[in-house]
C-alpha cells in the first residue's frame, strides 16, 4: 500500500467519523428538543446534513429550527472539508509521484555503462545487492510500483514497467547499458527480454536465469550470454560445500568486498595498454604491483589457467586478478580497463 493510499483512507476514516457524529447529535438533539421519535428524528438528520432540499417532516418549534440551522451549517462544512481534504491527498500524492519518477528519469537518463537488472523478486534481490556491494551504477526495472521508494532508499534507480516492453528498457537505459540480468520468474518472458534488449543493443552482455533445461537453450539462441539455473546451482554449490567446505569459505571471503581487502577481478587489456604484448614476466604485475595473474580468457573464449611467465598479453585479453582494491587498481589502470566499485 503506497503513502497516498494509506492518507486517503485516513482521512477517508476521519471523516466518516465525523459523518457518524453528526448523525448522533442530530437524532438526539431532535428527540430532545422536538420530541420525536428516533426514526423520524435519524431520518430528518440525515436530510439536514446532506442539504437535499426536502421540507421539514414535521413543525418545528423555534429553538427546533436554531438546532436544524446549526445543523446545516455543521453538515456543509464537514463535506467541504471531506471534498478538499481528499482532492489534496489524491492530487498532491500524485503531484510528487510524478515529480519523483520524472526526477529519477532525468538521473537514469545521464547514466552510462550501467547495469539494469529486470524483477526485483527473490533471485533479483540478491542480485541487486550483490552489485550493490561492488558499489555499481544500478537500473531496477520492477512492474510493482510501490517498491519505488524503497529501491531507491537502497541506492537503486527504478523503472517502473514491464519489462518486456520495449519503451520500459529504453527508460532504463539499454542502449547505453554495459549489461543487463533477466531475473523474471517466467522463463518466456525473459526470452523475450532477451530478444529485445539485444536488438537495441547489439553488443550488450546477458545474463539470465532458467528454471528447466529446456528454457536454456531458447536463452541462448534469444542472444543471451550466460544462463544460470539457481536450482542446478544451489543444488551443486550445497554439495560442494559437503565436499570442499574451506574452499569455499575461501572464495565467499574473497568474492566480498566488505569482510576482507583481497578480491579476485576480471580486467580487461585495452588496445593501449602497457601491458599488451608483454610476457607475464615482462610486465612484473607480481612483483610492482603485488596483484596475481590467475587466469587469462583470450576473446575468442579460450581461457588459460595459472599461466605461465612467458605467457604473451594481447588486447581484449580478459586477466582474473587477485589482490587488494589498491593494487586491482592500478592493474586496471596499466590495462587501461576499470575496476568497478574503484
Amino acid at each position: 500500500m503506497t503513502v497516498t493510499t494509506r492518507r486517503l483512507y485516513r482521512h477517508l476514516l476521519f471523516v466518516a467519523t465525523l459523518y457518524c457524529l453528526l448523525l448522533v447529535l442530530g437524532s438526539g438533539g431532535y428527540i430532545l428538543i422536538e420530541g420525536w421519535p428516533w426514526t423520524d428524528s435519524v431520518y430528518m438528520t440525515v436530510i439536514t446534513i446532506s442539504t437535499v432540499g426536502f421540507g421539514e417532516i414535521r413543525p418545528l418549534s423555534p429553538f427546533g429550527r436554531v438546532f436544524t440551522g446549526g445543523l446545516i451549517v455543521m453538515g456543509v462544512s464537514t463535506t467541504a472539508y471531506a471534498i478538499s481534504t481528499m482532492a489534496d491527498v489524491i492530487v498532491a500524492g500524485e503531484f510528487r509521484s510524478l515529480i519523483w519518477r520524472r526526477r529519477m528519469q532525468n538521473r537514469i537518463d545521464k547514466m552510462t555503462g550501467h547495469f539494469i537488472v529486470c524483477g526485483y523478486g527473490r533471485v533479483g534481490e540478491q542480485v541487486v545487492n550483490e552489485l550493490l556491494s561492488n558499489r555499481v551504477p544500478l537500473v531496477v526495472v520492477e512492474i510493482r510500483a510501490n517498491l519505488g521508494p524503497e529501491l531507491e532508499n537502497l541506492g537503486v534507480f527504478p523503472v517502473e514497467g514491464n519489462a518486456t516492453e520495449d519503451t520500459v528498457l529504453i527508460r532504463a537505459g539499454i542502449e547505453r547499458a554495459a549489461g543487463i540480468c533477466c531475473c523474471l520468474p517466467n522463463d518466456s518472458d525473459n526470452v523475450y527480454v532477451a530478444l529485445t534488449a539485444r536488438s537495441l543493443s547489439p553488443d550488450l552482455t546477458i545474463i539470465s536465469r532458467a528454471n528447466s533445461h529446456e528454457s536454456e537453450r531458447k536463452l541462448q539462441i534469444a542472444g543471451v550470454n550466460h544462463v544460470i539455473n539457481p536450482y542446478v546451482t544451489s543444488g551443486r554449490r550445497m554439495a560442494r560445500q559437503l565436499i570442499h567446505p574451506n574452499i569455499l569459505e575461501f572464495m565467499d571471503v574473497v568474492m566480498h568486498r566488505d569482510e576482507v581487502d583481497i578480491l579476485i577481478e576480471d580486467i580487461g587489456v585495452g588496445e593501449r595498454s602497457s601491458l599488451r604484448d608483454q610476457t607475464i614476466a615482462d610486465t612484473e604485475v607480481r612483483r610492482r604491483i603485488g596483484a596475481n595473474i590467475l587466469a587469462v580468457r583470450r576473446p575468442d573464449g579460450e581461457t588459460f589457467v595459472n599461466p605461465g611467465v612467458e605467457f604473451s598479453l594481447r588486447a581484449g585479453d580478459t586477466l582474473i586478478a587477485l589482490g587488494t582494491p589498491e593494487q586491482l587498481d592500478v592493474l586496471a589502470t596499466e590495462a587501461e580497463d576499470r575496476v568497478y566499485g574503484s
